[in-house]
């Protein structure tokens, strides 16, 4: 959405766009900070930001907060702001930070931030990243939000520990799978299934994708 739309939006639009889709929870509303923008701009809008999400404990569904600031010290305040007032999941849209080499800076730092209010306040906190087509080495991430899982899938491709193999790699070719779908299924039985039936098959593929991307990173990475 353009930054120019973005300022003209208020609390009324959004939430009327909320009661006509009648979603089933809603995130804080997007918006932008930019590193190269003046410091007084970016926290200006980090500042609109914390300023929508108390305006969206007037709303009776689940709510999402927002990661977002151009530095680690905006997105520290604009996270510590939002758990007082009683938001505990996140969300950090992840897709131009990757692009611009930024996530690296400020994923960390968001990670940091929500460990010390976890641990400070024996509270479970949870973190969702989207915009990204791959899992992230990162303890603390609770779920992805992208369709990597499924357009992989089309191309025949098999997630294992959040990384992309061809189905007929050798490397987990014959390996078991002990996720919810496969049920100690290989990659080469998939293969196998999607010959005899294609529609199963495809199924099986997506599923498990989808259940490798939520899985807890194995130890080690």
């Amino acid at each position: 959405m353009p930054d120019e739309l973005i300022d003209r939006l208020e609390t009324k639009d959004y939430f009327k766009l909320i009661r006509d889709l009648r979603p089933d929870a809603t995130m804080v509303p997007d918006n932008y900070t930019y590193v190269d923008d003046p410091l007084f701009l970016s926290w200006s809008q980090t500042i609109r930001l914390v300023s929508f999400a108390n305006d969206f404990l007037k709303l009776d569904i689940p709510l999402i907060g927002l990661v977002k600031g151009a530095n680690p010290l905006q997105v520290d305040w604009a996270v510590r702001k939002q758990f007082e007032m009683g938001y505990v999941s996140f969300a950090m849209p992840a897709r131009e930070l990757l692009e611009d080499n930024l996530l690296g800076d400020l994923l960390p730092a968001t990670l940091m931030s929500l460990r010390w209010i976890s641990r400070r306040t024996r509270k479970d906190l949870e973190l969702l990243i989207y915009g990204i087509g791959h899992r992230l080495k990162h303890k603390g991430i609770n779920s992805y939000s992208n369709l990597s899982w499924f357009l992989e899938a089309k191309h025949g491709c098999y997630y294992k520990n959040g990384w992309s193999y061809d189905l007929r790699d050798p490397a987990i070719r014959f390996e078991e799978c002990d996720c919810e779908i496969c049920k100690g299924l290989m990659p080469q039985e998939i293969i196998d299934l999607m010959l005899e039936d294609k529609e199963q098959g495809f199924r099986t593929l997506v599923l498990h994708n989808l259940l490798d991307m939520k899985r807890p990173l194995a130890r080690g990475n």
